[in-house]
């Protein structure tokens, strides 16, 4: 069912942008772009790093629906990219 849902979302953004293939071109460069993922993922490495261990399968499985349930809630996911985009913003003021 969430493939589903996905496939439907991704589906809507290709639409969307075949629709309006110019609207958004260049705003935003390719390296602000990077900085942003980069530390967006930096930052879930780092708790998944801390929280994740890997002696067996099973304890690694356990570990990452744990680490799942913890640090991919949406509203902690979106605190971490707010926390990334001000980082990047100073950093190009």
């Amino acid at each position: 069912m969430a493939l589903k849902i996905m496939k439907v979302n991704y589906e809507q953004i290709v639409k969307a942008h075949q629709d309006n293939p110019n609207e958004g071109k260049n705003q935003i460069s390719d390296e602000v772009k990077f900085n942003v993922f980069q530390g967006i993922m930096d930052s879930l490495f780092q708790s998944f790093n801390a929280s994740v261990s890997v002696t067996s399968f099973q304890e690694l499985s356990a570990c990452v629906f744990s680490w799942i349930e913890e640090h991919c809630k949406p509203q902690t996911l979106r605190d971490v990219v707010i926390r990334v985009l001000h980082k990047v913003k100073s950093q190009l003021y």
